[in-house]
């Protein structure tokens, strides 16, 4: 896979499939065919490639000679693709290629109709927020990457990876669930706190964009403390300083307000005490005010 000559298709153009797509072109991989039966999707990664990638009409034409084929739709209709492309007359000649999917919660097991084929398949995984096309630009490359299937499939996705500046870390087919679910803790529940913080703000008569745009250096700087620090050692708050007392105060305002967020605070409150209790300066005794 080192070769940059050889061919690779992506199948799907979804926001994933389509910024992995720029940003191989970029690095130099020229022999790059796509399919999606979107054509405004398509015309959008000709405009990003000066339209010298390739486009075919169905899944099972894009496969044609491809040394790596990225299965790049939603997760429900990853299992569809592969058996589609089993079943199609391209089947016969899949044995030794590569085929993957990007989902980030599906294990290659999915692909198992290829693999039944003897074509080698693993999922490579982009641990990474994308919004949009733009953005996924942007932030994939220099991400980590998760490699989980066939090992001999391993060095290739050393190679696409390295071609967009990412680390690659290797994950047991076992072990998919549990980081996936880590990845959506860190990065969707954290939008949803966000958008809970900026609710609480509009209590004191504060617009939303205003909020965001108020929140947003605030969340910068943590981000910056767990850059430097481990999560103890970034904590800042009430709660690091043992202050039972604003704890209570913060709680009692909910109620008046926003009961609806007052079991979120209890919850998230108590995570951070156990936190802040690996420093040894506080106990749950100091908060009486989260005592059932």
């Amino acid at each position: 896979m080192a070769d940059l000559s050889k061919s690779i298709a992506i199948v799907g153009l979804g926001r994933v499939g389509t910024a992995l797509a720029v940003l191989l072109w970029r690095q130099g991989f020229r022999n790059l065919r796509v399919c999606d039966h979107n054509s405004a999707k398509v015309n959008i990664l000709k405009e990003l490639t000066d339209g010298s990638i390739s486009d075919c009409s169905t899944p099972a034409e894009t496969i044609v000679g491809a040394d790596l084929t990225f299965i790049a739709v939603q997760d429900r209709y990853i299992s569809e693709v592969a058996r589609s492309l089993a079943e199609s007359d391209q089947s016969k000649d899949v044995t030794g290629r590569l085929f993957a999917h990007l989902s980030g919660s599906l294990t290659s097991v999915v692909l198992q109709p290829l693999a039944a084929l003897n074509a080698i398949t693993f999922s490579l995984h982009p641990l990474q927020s994308v919004a949009d096309v733009e953005g996924g630009v942007k932030v994939l490359a220099g991400s980590y990457f998760s490699f989980e299937g066939d090992e001999r499939a391993f060095s290739a996705a050393e190679t696409v990876v390295a071609a967009l500046s990412g680390d690659l870390i290797r994950l047991a087919a076992a072990d998919k669930v549990l980081y996936h679910a880590a990845a959506v803790v860190s990065s969707n529940f954290f939008i949803a706190l966000e958008e809970m913080a900026i609710t609480m703000m509009s209590g004191i008569g504060v617009d939303a964009d205003t909020a965001r745009r108020m929140l947003l250096p605030l969340i910068r700087g943590s981000f910056e403390n767990l850059e430097r620090v481990s999560p103890a050692e970034a904590l800042t708050g009430p709660i690091v300083r043992g202050d039972d007392q604003t704890v209570a105060a913060h709680l009692a305002a909910l109620r008046e307000k926003f009961p609806g967020y007052v079991s979120a605070y209890r919850l998230l409150a108590a995570l951070n005490v156990d936190l802040a209790k690996q420093k040894g300066e506080i106990t749950d005794a100091d908060f009486p005010s989260l005592q059932l």
